[in-house]
This record gives structure tokens, sequence and C-alpha cells, in this order.
């Protein structure tokens, strides 16, 4: 079975258990991906190449003993560098944590091990979740598989670098201010940000604790969800049924003025918006326009309590160990040290009053749609270093008020590089929100974009 990187979770996971390949012999094979293609994308700060291949074993073992074994049986995962995984580095991509070693998994990764996952790696990310693209840490930053020379996205970068490079079927992600979901949209795979605190954070390092989220980076909606019931302990949802998906009955809202963004929002992603609203429509969906605020009404407060929350946790560390961190990040996470007393206050305040908003106008319909990305990826080398304060993030939204959201693939731009949108729900309507992704991408025609330079 020589293509095992283009398998569902799913299909590789009954493959396993059926004893039809063996768990060892899937991890071999994503390994070697790795040491082929990972010089070039830099998707792993850390290869667990024995642990893996032991974690594989038991799994065999258990297997022939004629056990039952977990949903995710043999699937290979990474895990983002701010997460804890036992006897694996956990650098976040820092020169201040290269000596760390986590004696105790996250319970994120527990969970996943528990369901028969394979960890085979710390996946690279910003430093510190939030420092970078950066070329002055421990480690080069990743680069996108359908571009080297382009942004992958951040600061999951690594898990959406891993994923879409065929060197594992998912990944352990965090999202403050869209770290899941736009790795996911400039990688062309899907990421899930679940409602705030629906999955653990312990074990993973805080960057802003109000704000902070965890999920799954995979390719598939299917995966994702997968991945995700394992994370959250829930039970996976079933997928729609029937030979005909279609939005008949459901309602999907939008804003009425692209959410103020104007000349922010660029033309490619302007038509993947149009083209989603009209696959919706054209399969008995209503499209109903919501009463809700331009986006930078949520961006700065979103910016503000997050900055405040960054300088209050690391301020004093950087400042007392100012050259163990890169450029980049000790110029953000000192930012919020400049902020008023009262002006945190009135984002929070705020914040409840738009979290409100929200959930008044996703009382009227399933979901609302919003961009995955105001622009489809660009060089990697000039990406600024305060560009999510610049220009209104649509992913803050949904870390700001604390609702589910889930990025997917939809359509390119010129450039090639792939295009995303995101689906937000009202709290709890996780498996409303993969419902709903999965009937785009069933509709959509192309059920996996996977980027040819490593899926020749």
């Amino acid at each position: 079975m020589s293509r095992l990187e283009q398998l569902s979770i799913a299909e590789l996971a009954t493959t396993v258990t059926r004893r039809e390949i063996a768990a060892v012999e899937v991890t071999g094979h994503f390994l070697d991906r790795i040491a082929r293609f990972d010089g070039e994308l830099s998707g792993y700060v850390h290869v667990a190449d024995e642990a893996a291949l032991s974690q594989a074993r038991r799994l065999d073992a258990r297997l022939a003993a004629g056990e039952t074994v977990g949903p995710l049986a043999g699937v290979p995962i990474s895990v983002k560098d701010i997460v804890a995984v036992a006897g694996m580095p956990n650098t976040g991509a820092s020169h201040s944590r290269l000596g760390r070693r986590p004696t105790q998994d996250a319970p994120v990764v527990r969970r996943l091990s528990d369901a028969g996952a394979i960890i085979i790696g710390k996946a690279n990310c910003h430093e510190l979740a939030f420092g970078g693209p950066s070329f002055d840490l421990p480690f080069p930053p990743a680069r996108n598989p359908w571009n080297p020379e382009m942004f992958p996205g951040g600061s999951s970068s690594g898990s959406g670098v891993t994923v879409a490079g065929g060197l594992c079927l998912g990944s352990v992600a965090t999202d403050t201010a869209g770290s899941i979901r736009l790795p996911a949209t400039m990688c062309g795979m899907v990421g899930f940000k679940p409602g705030f605190g629906v999955v653990p954070v312990d074990g993973i390092d805080a960057l802003a604790h109000s704000m902070d989220h965890c999920g799954p980076i995979a390719a598939r909606v299917d995966d994702c969800r997968r991945l995700y019931a394992a994370m959250a302990a829930h039970e996976i949802g079933p997928m729609p049924a029937g030979d005909a998906p279609s939005f008949t009955g459901m309602r999907l809202g939008v804003s009425p003025d692209a959410w103020g963004l104007g000349a922010s929002l660029r033309p490619e992603v302007v038509t993947a918006m149009r083209n989603a609203l009209e696959l919706f429509a054209a399969n008995g969906g209503e499209i109903v326009e919501l009463d809700l605020p331009p986006l930078e009404t949520f961006h700065a407060p979103g910016a503000v309590v997050m900055m405040a929350e960054i300088a209050a946790h690391y301020g004093a560390e950087v400042r007392g160990n100012f050259s163990a961190f890169g450029e980049m990040f000790r110029g953000r996470a000192l930012v919020g040290e400049s902020l008023a007393a009262a002006d945190v206050v009135a984002a929070r305040k705020l914040r409840d009053v738009l979290r409100r908003r929200v959930d008044a106008s996703l009382a009227t319909v399933d979901a609302m749609l919003l961009p995955g990305a105001l622009a489809p990826a660009g060089p990697l080398k000039t990406v600024d270093k305060f560009y999510f304060l610049e220009e209104p993030i649509p992913n803050i939204l949904a870390n700001l008020t604390g609702h589910p959201a889930l990025a997917f693939p939809f359509g390119k731009a010129g450039s090639g590089m792939p295009l995303g949108l995101q689906i937000v729900g009202s709290s709890g309507t996780e498996n409303r929100i993969f419902d709903i992704a999965a009937m785009f991408e069933r509709l959509d025609g192309d059920l996996v974009r996977l980027p040819p330079r490593y899926f020749s």
C-alpha cells in the first residue's frame, strides 16, 4: 500500500484494525516521507522515530492479542510544539525553551493516544504561538507545501504543513486569533476551533488565556471530525447520510456589506464567498443577511484583550531574559504593556455585548459564513511583524466570542494557492458545523485538495 498518505483517517484506521497492514509499517511509511520531504518544508522541529515505532509496535501487539483498540488505530499525528508530549522536546520554537522535556502528556494528547493515534513528532510553530514567521529562532520557519516560498499561515504553521505535505494525517494545533484556521486556509486543509473550553488546554503553553483554544487540522472534514471527537472525548457525530447532498432546510447567515472590509478583502476571496453562497442556494439553502457590526468592531477589542493578556503572561520574562526570545516575539509580546487599563476594561465589556449580538444572530440561522483570510498566501519573507493588527482578522471574531468555527478549502487564487472559508456556529453546535462543511466538501466535487508537489 504505497499511497497511505492519501487515505482518509477512517480508511487507514480500519485497515490497521483489520490487520491488513501493521501500524509499524504505516509509521515507517510516514517517517520515510518526513525524511524525504521535510528538509524543504521544515514542518517538524522534532521527529519521534523510535517513540513512534515503539507506540506502533505496542498497538500491533494489542491487535494480535485480539484487543479492541480505538477509532484512530495507527493514524500518524503531529503535535504543535507548545503542547506537552511525555519524553519529547517542547520548545515552542524558542531558544528560551530548548531544554524543556515534559514528563506527562497534555490531556488532549493522551486522549488521542488512547484512541490509537501514533504521535509521530512535534510540529513547527511561531515562537510560543506568537512570534513568527521568524528567521532568528532555533528552527527555520515552516514552508507552504503548495509553494515553499509562500507563507503557510500561523501560528500553527507546522500543523498545517505536516498535514498538507502528507507527513501525517492530522495535527494537534492551537488557536488564539485564528492559529488553527489560518494555516488550514493557507495550506488548503480543514481546521476546527471548538467552542471555548470544549477541548482542554491543560499542558499547553498559554498565550491569551481567555481566547486560547485547541483543535485539529486534517485534510478532510470527516478526518477533522474524528480527531475532534477524540480530543473532546465525545462520540463521533454521524456524517450526513444520503446519496444526494443538499442544503435543504438550512439557513446560512452572511454580512450584508462583507463585514465592512471593502478593498481589504481581495477579489479572489470575494469570488470564493460568492461561489460558495451560490452553491448553497442552488442546493436548497436559504441565505440570511445578519444585523451585525463590521469586522473591525470585533477585531479591535479582540486585539486589545489578546495583547494585554500576552503582555501580562510574558512581559516580565521577556524583559528579564531579552536575548532568549526572537526579535518578532519580543516586539509583539511587549505591545500590550502600553495599553491603558481603562481600554482593556472597555474591550472586555464590549466583548460581552458582541457575544450577545452574535448569539442573537446565530439563533436565527444554522451558522454564518466568513472568509478564512483576507487574501491568499503571500511570500513568506515579506510577512509584516504586525500584519494581524493592521487589518481586521476574520478569524478573531470566534476567539473573542468563544463560538466554534471551522475553516475549509474552497477555490484557488490565480497564483494557484488555495483559498478557504469558515463556518461559525452557536455554542454547542460543533457537529452541525461539521455537517455543513461536509455538504460543501461533497458538493464542491473536490473531496480533498493535496499539493501536487508532494502527491504526484
